[in-house]
């Protein structure tokens, strides 16, 4: 329940375009000096072996898309490899998927990337297969994301996930491709991404109406994705 919470907080944030950042330290108290505390700033940053400042290496940084490495690493394989048949319409939707999960490493680990055809690509994105051997099914995972973004709509997961599994699962989705059936699972997806880039409460709102009326909207995908 509290990474379910937490998944709503984060969701919530990141659709109000809200960014949180350290302040930075007081000059006048964060400053030290030097002179005045008796340390030799050059012999300090050189303290690697030899005492050269040109010797210290800072250690290497991890950088990708998402805040967690294992949703970088698969939202950038998966945006690549399914480029074709997208399953995110961005990388920046794939990563707020991914990190909305109870456990995104394993979501990540569960979703791998292996193959770019459509039905490999399908497999690895969230309408993949339900879960086993501790990996996330496809109405959890819906039904977190529905959750997180419609929690006034929802009276719990359970019940949401009751609903999905009556619904139709395609064997090839596609994120940013026209959508013809109404009621599906592939639908209620793509609304979930529109919920995503809604604008504002009132737009999003009107999405989760939609979704639980079963309409279907225009894929709204990145540019060049």
């Amino acid at each position: 329940m509290r990474a379910r919470r937490a998944a709503a907080c984060a969701f919530a944030a990141w659709l109000a375009g809200c960014q949180v950042v350290a302040p930075l330290p007081d000059a006048e108290d964060g400053a030290t000096s030097a002179e005045g505390d008796g340390i030799d700033s050059g012999a300090a940053a050189g303290d690697a072996g030899d005492g050269s400042p040109e010797s210290w290496v800072p250690p290497a940084q991890e950088a990708g898309p998402c805040e967690i490495a294992a949703c970088s690493a698969h939202c950038a394989r998966s945006m690549d490899l399914c480029e074709l048949t997208p399953q995110y319409p961005s990388v920046e939707a794939c990563c707020t998927v991914c990190e909305a999960m109870p456990s995104p490493e394993g979501y990540a680990g569960c979703r791998a990337a292996e193959t770019g055809d459509p039905a490999g690509c399908t497999a690895a994105g969230p309408l993949g297969p339900e879960g086993g051997a501790g990996c996330v099914g496809r109405c959890e995972a819906v039904c977190v994301l529905y959750a997180a973004i419609c929690p006034i709509e929802l009276a719990d997961i359970a019940a949401c996930e009751a609903l999905c599994a009556a619904l139709p699962a395609p064997e090839v989705f596609d994120a940013c491709g026209p959508l013809m059936a109404e009621g599906s699972l592939g639908c209620s997806t793509q609304q979930i991404y529109a919920a995503l880039g809604a604008v504002d409460k009132k737009a999003r709102d009107k999405v989760c109406r939609d979704i639980l009326e079963g309409r279907c909207p225009k894929p709204a995908c990145a540019d060049g994705d």
